[in-house]
């Protein structure tokens, strides 16, 4: 993954919740003070199947708000692969320097909110 910017990409780790017990997230965000954006890619590893961690999900959605008072939106859903058990949000673009993320799991790739089941977070991010 390639960032460009002036102090370069700042790189997190957050643990898995009950849910993914074993699941670590490396989360990188190249934050654009003038342009109040951050581009972010999400790596998550040690990932059960969505279907083991509640049956019938099928996706795992990442969200993200700026703050506790406001709705969570859609960012994007992980590309999974059962064989290394695996999942990533590849680069893309949040309109928030600073903000909160959350990956749940899904039973569809656009539910209009995130479920109860969350993977991951919620945890500040910027």
């Amino acid at each position: 993954m390639a960032f460009a910017g002036c102090g370069g990409p700042s790189e997190q780790t957050a643990e898995g919740t009950r849910l993914a017990p074993g699941a670590d997230a490396r989360i990188t965000a190249d934050v654009d003070a003038d342009a109040v954006t951050t581009r972010l890619a999400v790596d998550v590893a040690h990932l059960a199947p969505p279907e083991r961690i509640e049956a019938g999900s099928q996706q795992f959605v990442v969200w993200q708000r700026p703050s506790s008072a406001s709705a969570w939106r859609r960012v994007g859903v992980l590309d999974y692969h059962a064989g290394n058990r695996r999942g990533r949000l590849t680069e893309t673009t949040v309109p928030h320097a600073n903000f909160e993320l959350l990956i749940t799991v899904e039973k569809q790739s656009n539910p209009p909110s995130p479920s109860s089941a969350a993977i991951i977070g919620p945890t500040s991010v910027g």
